[in-house]
C-alpha cells in the first residue's frame, strides 16, 4: 500500500492530517524539511487507527509531542509523523489528576494550581507536553517528572495492545524511563499525584521559576532546551563555557552566549548546521576535560 492509501483510510475516520507539511514549523527549533504526512490525532483512538494503517502498508512512522526536544532533518521525513497536541484531556478526582500525552505541561501546571494542588510548579515553562515529559523523566529547579508520576498508559504497536506501567516500573532515572528505553511503546497518558496547598502560593513559584526561565535561558531564539544531558556531578553549561566557546557558531546554528547550555538557531541554522556544531562541542569538551557529553536532543531523521 501507498501513502495514498493510509490519506484514504485517515480521510474514512476523520482524523485530522497534512501532506507535505514543512516540520520547521512544528519544531520549536524551526529546522526541518517536509514531512509526507503529518497526522494530528484527537483521541487515543485516532491514534491508534493512524498507527495500524501505517504498519500495515510498510510506512515508517513516528511519535511526537510538542516538538520542543527535537531536531528534524533538513531533508525531512519520508513516512508519517502523528503530533500528539490535540490530544489534550484533563481530569481530576481526589488529588489525582489524570492528562492525555499531548497535554501542555505549563497548562497542566495552571490546572494543577488552579485547584490548589502543588507538586508540578517546577514544570511550570517546561515548552513540552506530558508524554515528552514522561518519555524523558523532564525535570527543573529540583523536580521531575518521576517525583509525581503515579502510572502511565500505553499502546504496544507491535502486540496491538494496551498497557500500563505504576510506579518504579516505569524505570525512571535522569532523562530516562522505560519508554526511551523501548521506544516502540507510545504513551497514551499518565496519572499525577500532587498535594494540597495555596494556589497563591503556587502560582507565586511557578512565576518565579518561569522569570528565572527567562533571566537566564535564551527563549527569544529557536532551540531544543538543554543541548546535552548534565554529566555525573558537573554541568555541561560549565564545562562548555570553560572551553571558550559561547557564541560559537556553525551556520546558523551557535552556542547562546546567555547560557552555554542552549543551541540555538540564529537564524536560517539547518539541521546539518546544529548536528556539526554539537559534535565539535562535545569533541572539544572531551578533549579538554575527558568527559563525554551526550545530547538531550532526539534526532528524527
Amino acid at each position: 500500500m501507498s501513502i495514498e492509501n493510509l490519506i484514504n483510510i485517515l480521510d474514512r475516520n476523520e482524523i485530522e492530517y497534512k501532506k507535505d507539511m514543512l516540520l520547521a514549523s512544528l519544531s520549536s527549533f524551526k529546522i526541518g524539511g517536509s514531512c509526507a504526512v503529518a497526522v494530528f490525532p484527537k483521541s487515543k483512538e485516532e491514534l491508534v487507527i493512524s498507527i495500524r494503517e501505517a504498519r500495515a502498508s510498510s510506512i515508517r512512522y513516528g511519535v511526537i509531542g510538542k516538538g520542543s526536544n527535537v531536531l528534524f532533518s533538513d531533508n525531512g521525513y519520508d513516512g508519517m509523523l502523528l503530533f500528539t497536541s490535540r490530544m489534550n484531556q484533563i481530569k481530576e478526582e481526589k488529588g489525582i489528576i489524570y492528562a492525555e500525552a499531548g497535554v501542555h505541561l505549563g497548562a497542566l501546571s495552571s490546572y494543577a494550581a488552579s485547584r490548589s494542588l502543588s507538586g508540578l510548579e517546577f514544570a511550570y515553562g517546561i515548552p513540552g507536553s506530558l508524554g515528552g515529559a514522561v518519555f524523558m523523566n523532564a525535570g527543573a529547579y529540583g523536580g521531575e517528572i518521576k517525583d509525581v508520576t503515579v502510572y502511565s498508559d500505553y499502546y504496544d504497536p507491535g502486540t496491538d495492545t494496551f498497557g500500563r506501567f505504576s510506579g518504579d516500573a516505569q524505570g525512571f532515572s535522569y532523562r530516562k524511563s522505560v519508554y526511551s528505553e523501548n521506544q516502540e511503546l507510545v504513551i497514551l497518558g499518565a496519572a499525577i499525584k500532587l498535594n494540597n496547598g495555596n494556589e497563591s502560593d503556587i502560582r507565586a513559584l511557578m512565576n518565579e521559576n518561569m522569570k528565572k526561565r527567562r533571566d537566564k535561558q535564551p527563549l527569544e531564539y529557536p532551540s531544543a532546551g538543554s543541548a546535552f544531558k548534565r554529566p555525573e556531578n558537573d554541568f555541561a553549561a560549565r564545562l562548555i563555557d570553560e572551553c571558550g566557546l559561547k557564541g560559537y557558531s556553525v551556520g546558523g546554528a551557535a552556542v547562546s552566549e546567555k547560557h552555554a547550555g542552549f543551541v540555538i538557531n540564529k537564524g536560517g541554522a539547518t539541521s546539518a548546521d546544529v548536528r556539526k556544531l554539537m559534535n565539535e562541542i562535545a569533541d572539544r569538551v572531551f578533549e579538554k576535560f575527558g568527559v563525554r557529553l551526550e545530547s538531550e536532543i532526539k534526532y528524527i531523521d
